[in-house]
């Protein structure tokens, strides 16, 4: 070529596919499919096809959803094998074209009252929901907090997707916290309530341990794998449950994120019915009254009925006195013990508070999205997983331990600061200054949710000056006290910590908020 300029249908279809393939899919479709150059459009359908067979996009922006509605989806619907959407759009993008392919959805930001029965009762959407639809995938659901909501949830969602969606085998309900989280709640509803004779695989948060019973009582015959979050180990004794073998179960996760006050082996039991069981995960937290928990010695109690068990996966917490602490906590013991099991690598955090201590061992990398009870010890490893996390200790954090923090928990959204130690408030830490200090500033580019139970000015300083803390995207701030506040704020007037607080939206103290003029503009959007 002896031309200066080159323009991009110049160039070989070699180069072009390489460019292609450096873009976003849903950039090359929104900016390159269907501008009726025929050359341009087969390699752009072949870079598609070739990458990304099962196709998914999430379409939530106003502005695009015609084009892909109008233009693209119709020429790529044939191809289309698994799709992402937003609850908004979902009605609209279904319409846009036939699926016949179409076997995964993964809804987002779902809403039942607007969307689910809608669709179930429209009968373009019949087929692919009935007949094609067998994964299906649930994010960021709608907030309730009452149980008796819980149950009317289950009834009108769960029980009905389990009913409606005749080939469902795989079923997942995200994100992995209970936060803002509606639980299924099915131990008091009809025993033909959330049953499939082809449900494979589900994941979902429960209310009860009672509900996690009541899903293993043989409505879900052909389930294999089990991943279910408990929101309280509760029993009702009354209710009389199917405890035959569980021999279709290969992988099982149980996480309770509760203390049990009373470890009285119920989990054990319900382990012990899984005969065949391949991998297993665990996360509990107990309070024990004369001993620490192996989590070998735990395994060692069920592993003689799981002939097949290849991979066991925990973090076993024990909150326990002082006493024989040594035997209890040696790292090199648990090393060895866990070894010699032929399990994964292990390590542990012991969190001391006052006469008590907690001991937390864990199989690394660290499975849980939730890690409660860190003290100001723990091991060098990226923590990749978590997103909520709780740190307490008998001594005061200082800045390094939270510059620790945000290296080894990168994806860190929820925090929870306390300590058991009485800080002065008028001692040399917690006096203020407008200079900016001599060290790093801690970056969380996450966290959008802040708790510092603790009186006293010390943690909001460390957090809400912008000299020692950055928080780009904190939502909700919750203090023990108004006057601590105000004091690190100077009345809401300095500038150091201005900008921390300028994205909150929901603000909670202790004690009664008494607004003023520059409280309403340090916090515009509470």
């Amino acid at each position: 070529m002896n031309r200066s300029v080159i323009y991009l249908l110049d160039l070989p279809n070699e180069i072009l596919i390489h460019i292609l393939s450096k873009l976003n899919n849903i950039d090359v479709l929104y900016s390159l499919f269907g501008i009726k150059n025929e050359r341009l459009d087969s390699i752009t359908r072949q870079k598609i096809y070739s990458n990304i067979l099962n196709f998914a996009s999430i379409i939530d922006k106003t502005t695009i959803i015609d084009r892909f509605c109008i233009d693209i989806l119709p020429q790529i619907s044939s191809n289309i094998k698994y799709l992402i959407v937003d609850s908004a759009s979902m009605e609209r993008i279904l319409l846009a074209s036939h699926y016949p392919n179409l076997n995964e959805l993964k809804i987002c930001n779902f809403r039942p009252k607007s969307l689910l029965h809608n669709l179930t009762d429209n009968p373009s959407f019949r087929y692919i929901l009935k007949e094609q639809i067998i994964k299906l995938e649930f994010m960021n659901m709608d907030v309730i907090g009452e149980e008796r909501s819980s149950k009317e949830y289950t009834k009108i969602v769960y029980a009905h997707i389990l009913t409606y969606f005749e080939k469902l085998e795989h079923f997942s309900v995200g994100p992995r916290t209970m936060f803002g989280y509606p639980c299924l709640s099915i131990c008091y509803l009809p025993l033909n309530a959330c049953s499939s004779s082809v449900l494979t695989y589900l994941s979902i948060n429960v209310r009860t341990f009672t509900d996690c019973l009541c899903l293993l009582d043989g409505r879900l015959k052909q389930l294999n794998t089990f991943i279910v979050q408990v929101y309280t180990m509760k029993t009702d004794l009354s209710l009389v449950h199917n405890l035959d073998a569980l021999p279709n179960l290969k992988c099982f996760s149980f996480i309770y994120y509760g203390l049990i006050e009373v470890y009285d082996g119920q989990i054990v039991s319900l382990l012990r019915r899984m005969l065949y069981l391949e991998k297993l995960t665990l996360c509990i937290r107990i309070s024990y009254q004369d001993a620490f928990i192996d989590p070998i010695s735990l395994l060692n109690e069920f592993s003689l009925h799981m002939s097949r068990l290849k991979s066991f996966k925990f973090s076993i917490s024990t909150e326990n006195k002082k006493d024989d602490l040594v035997h209890y906590l040696s790292s090199n013991y648990i090393k060895r013990n866990s070894m010699n099991a032929g399990h994964e690598e292990v390590a542990n955090i012991v969190c001391s508070l006052g006469m008590s201590v907690i001991n937390n061992v864990f199989t690394i990398p660290f499975e849980f999205a939730k890690l409660v009870s860190i003290g100001n010890k723990f091991p060098n490893i990226i923590f990749n997983n978590v997103n909520e996390l709780w740190v307490r200790d008998e001594v005061r954090f200082e800045h390094n331990f939270f510059l620790r923090i945000a290296q080894a928990f990168p994806l860190l959204k929820s925090l929870h600061v306390s300590d058991i130690e009485r800080l002065r408030s008028d001692d040399d830490a917690n006096k203020l200054s407008d200079n900016i200090q001599l060290h790093q500033i801690v970056v969380y580019p996450h966290l959008s949710f802040l708790s510092i139970d603790m009186e006293g000015t010390y943690y909001v300083e460390q957090f809400l000056n912008e000299t020692k803390t950055h928080l780009p995207c904190l939502d909700q701030l919750n203090l023990s006290k108004y006057e601590d506040l105000r004091i690190v704020t100077n009345d809401f007037t300095r500038e150091e910590t201005r900008r921390n607080c300028a994205n909150v939206r929901r603000l909670i103290t202790g004690n009664e908020i008494v607004g003023s003029k520059d409280y309403h503009t340090y916090f515009p959007l509470v």
